[in-house]
């Protein structure tokens, strides 16, 4: 509600207040008193209730005619949802025509959410919203998302249930449909999730890879960590395809010394992004007679994005062919 309007409510109250002060006055003289009591009480009762209405009708009059409200109060919804998994409330929010920066559409989204809520249970989201950029049906949100969460299921191996924690940056595309703010499209700028079941909960693990590579490049993914002296640590780093279905690569593990890993990878070139990817397991000797058994007492999985950049070869190659001819005209001149 706007000032204006709401000067022009109050003045109408306070006259309405003022109308039946004078009326009891004018015609009950001699309860006089109990009238002024009655009143004041009445009065105190109306500037209660009419306060009351006035910011129902200013939250309402605010969400129904601001764009920020509305988008802030979207947000909201998606959070809450997607806490409760309610995909059917989900899918209400996104619009038919929406595809994400990995080429996911809205019926992938949602398989890969439906997957998400078989796994995972109490995933716990906050969303920071940085800035919204508004322009008539359309609006770009900057948005950062932390989320935990754990597995239904234990891992066999470790005989414990997984503790998930992501850390995201993203771009939000929303357009107006039918009066209602819908996802048209999202790009997610910087993305991290790790996965830690048993004793790799009690470790840190920092993953390192680039944000942004051109297709085809080398690129190296690091890995540090630190783990006491009585474990034993061996790991892998690949990198991986963002792909539905999702194609996993297989990779040796090797042991790992002084608690670092690295490799040198190459950024595909089938118009994909990549996650980073390192997968350790953390062993314990155990002696027995005549023999040491190692077993397994904690597996941590880390992923980071690489946004792969695919150049436009058509534009490279013209613009090599007019380099070479320039060069050629220099020469002969």
């Amino acid at each position: 509600m706007n000032k204006k309007s709401m000067i022009y409510i109050l003045t109408i109250i306070f006259a309405i207040i003022q109308a039946n002060t004078a009326f009891a006055i004018t015609n009950i003289p001699e309860r006089v008193s109990t009238a002024a009591v009655s009143l004041a009480q009445d009065e105190d009762n109306i500037d209660s209730e009419e306060t009351d209405i006035i910011k129902r009708v200013s939250l309402r009059d605010k969400f129904r005619r601001s764009p920020e409200a509305q988008i802030n109060s979207f947000f909201k919804a998606y959070d809450k949802y997607s806490s409760k998994n309610n995909i059917e409330k989900l899918k209400g929010l996104y619009s038919e025509s929406f595809i994400n920066n990995d080429g996911f559409d809205k019926e992938t989204v949602f398989k890969l959410m439906q997957m998400s809520a078989d796994t995972y249970k109490e995933i716990k989201y906050s969303t920071n919203i940085q800035s919204i950029k508004i322009d008539g049906n359309y609006a770009v949100v900057k948005v950062h998302e932390v989320a935990t969460g754990e597995t239904l299921k234990p891992m066999e191996k470790v005989g414990d249930t997984g503790f998930i924690n992501s850390d995201i940056y993203y771009t939000d595309y929303l357009r107006k449909e039918d009066n209602r703010w819908k996802l048209l499209s999202n790009v997610i700028d910087y993305e991290k999730v790790d996965l830690k079941y048993g004793e790799a909960k009690t470790i840190n693990v920092e993953i390192n890879a680039p944000e942004y590579i051109s297709e085809g490049k080398q690129y190296e993914i690091t890995m540090k960590t630190n783990t006491p002296s009585e474990m034993f640590l061996v790991g892998s780093i690949v990198n991986e395809e963002i792909t539905y279905p999702q194609k996993s690569e297989q990779d040796v593990y090797k042991a790992i010394k002084n608690d670092e890993l690295s490799r040198l990878v190459y950024a595909n070139k089938d118009n994909k992004n990549e996650y980073a990817t390192v997968s350790l397991a953390i062993t314990r000797a155990k002696v027995e007679p005549d023999t040491l058994v190692l077993n397994m007492t904690g597996i941590a999985f880390v992923m980071k994005r690489v946004n792969v950049l695919h150049l436009n070869k058509v534009n490279i190659e013209k613009e090599d062919k007019n380099a070479k001819e320039e060069q050629k005209q220099l020469s002969v001149n």
